[in-house]
């Protein structure tokens, strides 16, 4: 299976030189958050594949305009194409307004999803805008991940954990932006990387 992701910076290759052939293929695109809705309108316009998507902490406009044709799994656990994904949004601060959470908050989301993890007997992907702490987290405290992330990943190793959030400004095989722990991959999605499963 073949994987589109994107997150946080909008492509001039995908938007402005949109090729067929590149993206031949694809059969998932997952959105790690704060890109325009329209973007992804557009992707799956032109890509004949669902879209899924989690909410960064600048996409609050999606509560009055959500991207056409796409399906959220903000705090949902769903079956797509025999992958089992879990999605959640925002970022880590003290507050909790709007996309931003604290860890306790972030806890309870994640104490929520696991639920659905246990009872289909585990998770293929985890897609969120944050990081895990200490896993591809930023050194600011905005960028910071989460710690409750990381312990999920600790119990449940999904394949893949994608996420957004901290700008890497490489290439799309930057390496700094795959990492392994255990059993699962993480991948920053900013801007997009095509991920073999």
């Amino acid at each position: 299976m073949k994987l589109l992701t994107v997150s946080d910076m909008e492509s001039a290759y995908i938007w402005d030189h949109f090729d067929p052939e590149a993206f031949r293929g694809i059969d998932l695109i997952i959105s790690c958050g704060d890109l325009k809705a329209s973007y992804l309108s557009f992707l799956v316009t032109m890509i004949p594949a669902p879209l899924l998507y989690v909410r960064g902490n600048h996409d609050e406009r999606y509560k009055n305009k959500p991207p056409e044709g796409c399906m959220s799994i903000e705090e949902k656990f769903v079956t797509v194409k025999g992958l089992r994904i879990g999605g959640l949004s925002g970022c880590k601060s003290h507050g909790s307004n709007g996309l931003v959470f604290s860890e306790e908050k972030m806890a309870d989301k994640v104490r929520k999803l696991e639920k659905e993890v246990r009872k289909a007997g585990g998770i293929d992907i985890l897609a969120t805008h944050a990081p895990s702490f200490d896993l591809g987290d930023g050194p600011d405290e905005f960028h910071k991940g989460f710690e409750c992330y990381r312990d999920f990943i600790e119990r449940w190793q999904p394949k893949f954990h994608l996420y957004g959030h901290r700008h890497l400004r490489g290439s799309p095989v930057d390496k700094r932006a795959l990492l392994t722990h255990g059993e699962t991959q993480l991948i920053n999605t900013t801007g997009y990387r095509i991920v073999e499963f």
